[in-house]
């Protein structure tokens, strides 16, 4: 997956607080989440004050402590 504003490729974070998460831009919320619907990922976005990371500019898609960073890395690598 790639950010459009940089052009870098997004990567999972891992947070001492939030587990691992990353951070988006907003219109690449609803394709993200098809995406990882289909592969059974389980997921939380944040949004507003509650958010770890979030920012107007950046959604955060959190995954859980116990997710497969791996995994997840392989599922959003197709993602444009």
């Amino acid at each position: 997956m790639r950010d459009n504003s940089t052009g870098d490729s997004v990567d999972i974070r891992v947070g001492a607080e939030c587990g691992p998460y990353i951070m988006i831009e907003p219109a690449k919320i609803a394709r993200v989440e098809e995406l990882l619907r289909k592969n059974g990922i389980a997921f939380t976005v944040e949004n507003g004050p509650d958010s770890c990371k979030g920012a107007p500019e950046a959604a955060v898609i959190e995954f859980g402590k116990e997710a497969d960073v791996e995994r997840i890395q392989r599922v959003l690598g197709g993602v444009g």
